[in-house]
């Protein structure tokens, strides 16, 4: 995902499957599919968002 439209497109998308998009339904309705869910970042301190970033932020 790069957040901006690619060249040639007027929106990003994301392709799947029907069969993909109603099995992940399903199981998001059940609860089997926790990672689909975002994050509460807002819940945590920026020093533990910062600490999850570190071995891919340079820190200066």
């Amino acid at each position: 995902f790069t957040g901006k439209p690619v060249d040639g497109y007027l929106v990003n998308r994301i392709v799947g499957t029907r069969a993909l998009c109603v099995a992940l339904g399903r199981a998001l309705g059940e609860g089997r599919v926790r990672w689909v869910r975002p994050a509460p970042l807002g819940w945590l301190s920026p020093a533990t968002r910062r600490g999850s970033l570190h071995p891919l932020v340079e820190r200066t």
